[in-house]
């Protein structure tokens, strides 16, 4: 992991702060210590290996990389399960599970009433091309984040089972330099190598001490735990306007200048309730 020893002084004093208090990251914890789809969701596609935001029918096309922080991770592992060929993300799942324990409330002929029990999800039910065991229904994490570019909106990130083993390590190697993940900014790319859209995640730099406040707070919104498929949403998610990009520093610095450009990505409409409720988190 690159970057991670020249840590700023005041990321280092918040290391400081949890040796000495014990506290934990929710964030880390929730994949490091942990063993369906709602459209209305703001999300993060990696169809065809490119970083796209998508919300309300919109999607932006970000590139094969994308600056973000780490706000939120369902603790449990999530599985989804299609009974016929996927084609594409706007293929609905025949089954899925938000907790890993039983089906969604939401999914009408459930294979099984516990995922424990069910026989899509016993190792082996699926032979890979590779020969290797698998299963037919598949093992993935929700995570929240916000775009650097943007740290007011809240998306869901969907990590596959091929790169959960690769976020589990990533949060590992913060964890070894005191660090969470909502203290850095991190970059998501892809391996070069796969067949197939495998998310990198490597360390990019720091949260700006000016921005740490609001993003902690924003760990406890109820957007992230929407997004991390924690908490139903009661009502279409829509964006606050957009706030300042999040710079990521390598060395202590002032926080930077309110910047005369537009931030590089351009939200979606946003309704005025979650917008203001969101960004009100920015504006303390």
């Amino acid at each position: 992991m690159s970057n991670v020893m020249n840590v700023p002084d005041h990321i280092a004093e918040r290391i400081r702060q949890r040796q000495e208090s014990g506290k934990k990251s929710a964030v880390a914890g929730a994949i490091v210590g942990a063993s369906g789809e709602g459209s209305s969701i703001p999300r993060i596609s990696i169809r065809s290996s490119r970083y796209r935001l998508v919300e309300s029918g919109v999607e932006t096309v970000v590139g094969t990389t994308l600056d973000v922080v780490i706000v939120g991770a369902n603790p449990r592992v999530s599985k989804v399960f299609y009974g016929s060929a996927y084609d594409g993300e706007n293929t609905a799942p025949t089954c899925f599970s938000s907790d890993g324990v039983k089906p969604h409330a939401s999914v009408d002929s459930p294979v099984c009433d516990n995922c424990a029990g069910c026989p899509n999800n016993e190792l082996g039910s699926k032979i890979l091309p590779s020969g290797h065991k698998s299963k037919l229904c598949a093992d993935q994490r929700h995570l929240a984040v916000v775009a650097a570019a943007d740290p007011s909106k809240v998306y869901s990130l969907t990590i596959p089972v091929s790169a959960m083993r690769g976020l589990r390590e990533y949060f590992k190697s913060l964890g070894n330099y005191g660090l969470t993940p909502e203290e850095v900014v991190t970059e998501l790319s892809f391996d070069d190598e796969a067949s197939y859209p495998k998310i990198v995640f490597n360390h990019k730099g720091y949260v700006p001490e000016a921005k740490l406040d609001s993003l902690e707070k924003l760990t406890e919104h109820d957007s992230v735990k929407i997004a991390t498929r924690q908490l139903e949403p009661s009502a279409t998610l829509e964006a606050p306007k957009a706030e300042t990009r999040i710079e990521a520093k390598e060395e202590p610095v002032e926080p930077p200048p309110t910047p005369k450009k537009k931030p590089k990505l351009e939200p979606v409409k946003a309704s005025d309730d979650l917008a203001n409720s969101i960004a009100d988190l920015f504006d303390e």
